[in-house]
């Protein structure tokens, strides 16, 4: 006989808490083996197998304990804990709303339902659950915790962080909130204010994974990428089994573009948890990070079926559309994340940089308001304000944004955009000097921050690799060529430096009712690039021109041309008979001696500036992927190459460019709209010369331009910058002493046939 059994369960209760799972084990046996039929003791035996991981035994003994006392609201809840193991879910629900029938101020019974539908997505119920359990218990800090979550997944950020809050109020070491909290004030734009919280909550439980997580996150944003990692390090110390703290590690990874090493962090959170969403979507955006934004939509698409509701996915596909120039797809998306995530700053002032670039920059504008509507001194949001509005942003945000670039904390990134949007803003106030001031600074920070992500530019290497682009398309090769490519006159391709005109060549050929546009697009480059395969050689794509025969020009130009067709239908939904499709994408300067080759018939438009102008254009504009723009000797080297190979171009093509001269066009908009449309066989048409009214989605940094009619004051800019250019300007004045602006261009350019 045991002497005292009521010792004796107090003991094993004390095993189980204690997680002396073996000796709670051996007292409960004893305790079975005397009082098979008391409740209290079924209890514990179920907690006890639900330590051991066997829910089916769980349910037996909790069962029984039911059975024996029917009023305990503790056993159903301790029941619906075993279901939930079983994972048998509706059973699960059943026995904790029971519970609370039983006991309405049951707190636990009331996180462990909201837990259970929080686990199934079922945020609206759940929410409901917490309301409902805080009518009984306002003093539990976990119920505030866990409504905070819900409220989070919600979207509803601002009510999220007053939930986290009141259970602080509740219980200042409360680290769940701590944590959660730091990360609301990241969504918010606000990271300083986040890491405040979660080194409190890291301070507060320094055996918690999550808080370590969350600290790694800030401080990630915050560009501390050292120390971010040492606090993800702690956190995989505490928990490798935990999908996310891999799946945050390979982030950190392929921010530094270690693209290998973050494969394989990625590789083992889906090893962990192969339906971890996030992962799955860093996983593709290693796609992107490679330059592969087709397959990164693909498979954003693929991912968005199965969860069409999956933020990060939304915001994934949104920038892969982006890159694709698919601008239309890419607000849609951006939109729906937007839905989803109203109070989402990050995903407000994306979707605000996409509608600007896209031509709607009255609604970008709006967008960039709603932002600061959720933070007020919401970087992003301002520096986009600034870059649209110039000298009409008003004053309080022009002294916000001077006062957030001097905070010490500022990541570099943020600090970079903020010093561009000021030096666009004193720009076109006509204070030059300070515009100047922030540009530098801007082009250095953007700079110091790019570098440690793997970002660099090697001139030298550009230098190559239109030497081989040079050797490779010469005259002999077109002579061996002609009559091998793609007999069609449909495609017009336009191309030229950044910020040369190319979007104003574009916005007043696509006001053509004969014309379409199609926007920035790489199909040049990718079916360049897929060269090697069609010839079969393992080669690189320029030494494997010298292989290609009339079936691969032919398969690869009708490639191109079915993408540019398929845009087109998309896009007109085939009304109208369009004749003439304009690709413009300013970098296939260098690929005008493959797309001839492909396409001996197509016309070419060489959009011309004085390069002088085009470098100070560039070099006040914060591009995401131009990595020569930001260092002055790096965009005269480019510069000069490009001049070269344009040169080539000239002496060796069989059918010649048309070379449009921006200060031209400005001064004489309607002589020049003739040339071009005589060039590409269309008749004139007024509506050329009212392109600024012509409501169609651009993708470019150059959109305030296209939006408004033709003005010169963009010639000669370069002027008011001459002080800092200075280093630009020696290598220019070097290599061409006699430099001026562009004279129009010369007669033999203009033949048409």
């Amino acid at each position: 006989m045991i002497a005292d059994p009521v010792a004796l369960l107090q003991l094993a209760f004390d095993h189980l808490r204690a997680g002396r799972i073996a000796a709670a084990d051996s007292a409960v046996r004893q305790l079975l083996l005397v009082h098979p039929e008391h409740h209290g003791v079924r209890n514990l035996a179920g907690l006890v197998a639900l330590a051991q991981s066997d829910p089916s035994a769980a349910i037996a003994h909790l069962e029984q304990a039911i059975a024996l006392q029917p009023s305990e609201s503790i056993y159903r809840c301790n029941l619906g804990q075993a279901f939930r193991a079983a994972e048998k879910w509706e059973s699960a629900e059943a026995c904790y709303r029971e519970a609370l029938r039983l006991r309405p101020d049951y707190s636990l019974a009331s996180v462990n339902l909201g837990s259970l539908l929080f686990s199934q997505k079922k945020w609206a119920i759940a929410l409901e659950t917490y309301d409902h359990a805080l009518d009984h218990c306002r003093k539990d800090p976990l119920l505030w915790a866990h409504r905070g979550d819900v409220l989070r997944e919600l979207g509803r950020t601002q009510r999220a962080i007053e939930s986290y809050e009141h259970a602080i109020r509740l219980d200042p070491k409360h680290a769940h909130s701590l944590g959660n909290l730091g990360l609301m004030w990241l969504t918010l734009g606000q990271p300083e204010q986040g890491l405040e919280f979660s080194q409190r909550a890291a301070e507060v439980d320094q055996n918690s994974p999550q808080a370590q997580m969350n600290l790694g996150t800030i401080l990630r944003y915050l560009e501390r990428l050292e120390e971010a990692m040492a606090a993800y390090a702690k956190s995989y110390e505490l928990a490798p089994q935990n999908a996310e703290i891999c799946m945050l590690v390979g982030d950190t990874w392929q921010e530094v573009n270690e693209l290998v090493e973050a494969h394989g962090w990625y590789t083992r959170a889906l090893e962990i948890d192969p339906q971890h969403l996030r992962t799955r979507c860093s996983q593709i955006g290693l796609l992107r990070a490679a330059g592969d934004s087709t397959g990164a939509v693909e498979q954003f698409q693929s991912l968005l079926d199965e969860h069409p509701d999956c933020v990060e996915a939304l915001v994934g596909l949104g920038e892969a559309l982006w890159e694709e120039g698919e601008a239309e797809g890419a607000i849609k998306t951006l939109l729906h994340a937007v839905t989803l995530r109203p109070e989402a700053a990050g995903i407000l002032t994306l979707l605000a940089s996409v509608q600007a670039s896209a031509g709607d920059v009255d609604q970008a504008n709006e967008t960039n308001e709603q932002a600061l509507r959720v933070n007020p001194r919401l970087a992003g949001a301002l520096t986009n304000l600034a870059m649209n509005l110039r000298a009409k942003l008003p004053r309080e945000k022009v002294l916000t944004m001077t006062s957030l670039v001097q905070r010490e904390n500022l990541g570099t990134a943020v600090r970079a955009g903020l010093h561009f949007g000021l030096a666009h803003y004193y720009d076109g106030c006509g204070d030059y000097t300070q515009a100047a001031e922030h540009a530098v600074t801007a082009n250095q920070l953007h700079t110091a921050y790019k570098e440690p992500r793997g970002w660099k530019y090697d001139p030298d290497e550009y230098t190559r690799e239109i030497d081989e682009v040079i050797a490779t398309f010469n005259a002999a090769h077109f002579t061996r060529c002609q009559g091998a490519g793609l007999e069609t006159e449909v495609p017009v391709f336009i191309v030229g430096m950044p910020r040369s005109g190319t979007t104003l060549t574009e916005q007043i050929l696509a006001s053509h009712p004969n014309v379409y546009g199609v926007g920035e697009r790489n199909f040049a480059i990718r079916s360049f690039q897929a060269l090697p395969i069609h010839v079969g050689r393992p080669l690189s794509p320029i030494q494997s021109v010298g292989y290609a025969d009339a079936q691969n020009l032919r398969s690869l130009g009708n490639w191109h041309l079915d993408q540019l067709k398929s845009l087109v239908l998309k896009g007109t939904g085939g009304a109208g008979q369009i004749e003439r499709i304009v690709d413009k994408m300013p970098d296939n300067y260098s690929q005008v001696g493959w797309i001839t080759t492909m396409f001996p018939n197509a016309r070419i438009i060489h959009c011309r500036r004085d390069v002088r102008d085009v470098a100070v254009s560039c070099w006040m504009t914060p591009f995401r992927e131009l990595r020569w723009a930001f260092d002055l000797k790096y965009l005269a080297r480019r510069i000069l190459d490009y001049e070269r190979v344009m040169e080539h171009w000239r002496n060796v093509l069989p059918r010649p460019m048309l070379e449009i001269d921006y200060e031209q066009t400005v001064r004489d908009p309607e002589g020049q709209t003739r040339r071009m449309l005589a060039f590409i066989g269309q008749p004139f048409d007024a509506a050329c010369l009212a392109f600024h009214e012509t409501e169609r989605l651009v993708r470019t940094a150059s959109v305030t331009q296209v939006r408004q009619p033709m003005y010169t004051r963009s010639v000669e800019r370069w002027r008011r910058y001459e002080s800092a250019l200075q280093p630009l300007l020696e290598i220019l004045q070097e290599a061409s002493p006699q430099r001026s602006v562009p004279t129009p261009a010369a007669s033999h350019v203009d033949r048409q046939n």
